[in-house]
């Protein structure tokens, strides 16, 4: 059987992070790109530096540590800070809509794993595209230049367009919600299906790191508390750097 993204870091030792940590910051990044799905449908704008964070990912198709896939978990603040939100009782419609989105992917994830036929095509035209810089990086264009915008735009649409010949043939399909101008915008509908494709990926990890749905159930409180304890030490981080 191919896997998309040959992991090869789940007995990772040198990681600063526990396996439950790990499933943990994986499963953030699930509610991250759900999040952002509902920032794009709703208001057409998202975090660029969550959104890099949340589609980067899925560039690393041969990963030897956990930081290959996730390399600053600051990246995925949103993620960690949703995640207690979103498996409490507090069923707001953001909130439903962001758990109907995460549990989408979460069975897409099961999908793709079943299809070896979809693994290798998924792999095939992912394995010659590049990570995205964020538009404020050094190392991309200068500013007032638009060709940054120009590459994310063209990456995007790539990404779009394998999620739309492969995942989007399968049975099921997860119905995003939002204002219509927003959803009619090609650039916007680009980026939405690029983190649903991100975010089945983010949910394969966590499956390999041994991630389970029930878990969502029985560790709900536990699963809060970890979220909560991984936020402050990268805040400390953040603060002594």
């Amino acid at each position: 059987m191919i896997d998309v993204w040959e992991e090869r870091l789940l007995n990772n030792t040198e990681s600063p992070f526990s396996n439950w940590e790990a499933q943990n910051i994986t499963l953030a990044a699930v509610a991250q790109c759900s999040a952002l799905v509902h920032d794009l449908a709703f208001t057409g704008k998202a975090n660029e530096k969550y959104l890099m964070g949340s589609i980067n990912p899925l560039f690393v198709l041969t990963p030897n540590f956990f930081s290959d896939v996730y390399p600053d978990v600051r990246d995925l603040t949103l993620g960690l800070s949703t995640l207690p939100k979103i498996i409490t009782n507090n069923r707001t419609r953001k909130n439903s809509e962001i758990i109907r989105y995460s549990l989408g992917m979460l069975a897409l994830r099961k999908s793709l794993m079943a299809s070896s036929k979809m693994q290798a095509a998924v792999r095939a035209k992912l394995q010659p595209m590049i990570p995205m810089l964020p538009l404020d990086d050094p190392r991309a264009a200068p500013p007032g230049e638009d060709l940054e915008l120009l590459k994310q735009d063209r990456t995007f649409r790539q990404l779009s367009n394998i999620y739309r010949e492969t995942i989007s043939t399968l049975s099921f399909r997860i119905q995003v919600a939002g204002k219509a101008e927003h959803l009619k915008s090609e650039n916007i509908a680009n980026r939405i299906r690029a983190l649903l494709f991100a975010g089945i990926r983010s949910a394969l990890l966590w499956h390999q790191l041994n991630g389970r749905r029930w878990h969502l159930v029985f560790y709900r409180k536990r699963i809060q508390e970890t979220s909560a304890i991984i936020r402050k030490n990268i805040n400390s981080r953040t603060n002594i750097e």
